[in-house]
């Protein structure tokens, strides 16, 4: 699941929210990339460089995209299933597991094993991780509702776990653990 891509016509957006500065690249109606949870707009610009993506047509505004966040983050229940992803390239195991994932209802959580599971593939849990760890659209594909078994896992955006908690609490889906989550005493 590579980022060095580049689509013809492409537009980068930046916007403050809460949980810091977002960046969403996109061509058209289909997404390519989102960047999210940086302290100033320079961030995300370097993290979109840092990935292989500097070469932008333009700077425009994908405002459904940028309201359906900010509702989001605002708690109001809204959904992205009405965003596309750009998904060339990606492996049919990284196109399951990118399908299923965005099918986790809000205020749920699955841990990796789970969703696995759910594609067909008992026992790659850790090929799940590795899936959500590159997930190059978070709010889109909504990785931070995978968990591990025993905590939170990881969330590979700037804010780390502290992030994923933050959505997480926000929809009312922290994992339910018998012993105390040590990450998130960061």
């Amino acid at each position: 699941m590579g980022q060095s891509f580049l689509l013809p016509n492409s537009s980068l957006d930046f916007f403050e929210s809460v949980i810091g500065w977002f960046g969403v690249l996109y061509s058209g109606k289909t997404v390519l990339a989102i960047k999210l949870g940086f302290d100033d707009p320079g961030q995300v610009r370097q993290a979109f460089q840092d990935a292989g993506l500097s070469d932008v047509s333009s700077y425009e505004p994908m405002k459904q995209f940028r309201t359906q966040v900010r509702k989001y983050l605002a708690g109001e229940k809204v959904g992205f299933d009405s965003f596309e992803i750009y998904t060339a390239g990606m492996t049919p195991f990284q196109l399951a597991v990118t399908h299923a994932c965005r099918k986790i209802p809000r205020g749920q959580v699955l841990t990796y094993g789970d969703l696995a599971d759910r594609v067909g593939h008992a026992g790659a849990a850790r090929a799940v991780g590795t899936v959500m760890k590159k997930n190059p659209f978070p709010m889109i594909v909504p990785c931070h509702r995978v968990v591990r078994n025993a905590g939170l896992g990881g969330f590979s955006t700037q804010g780390g776990v502290g992030t994923k908690k933050w959505l997480l609490e926000l929809e009312g889906a922290l994992p339910k653990v018998k012993e105390p989550l040590l990450d998130l005493l960061e």
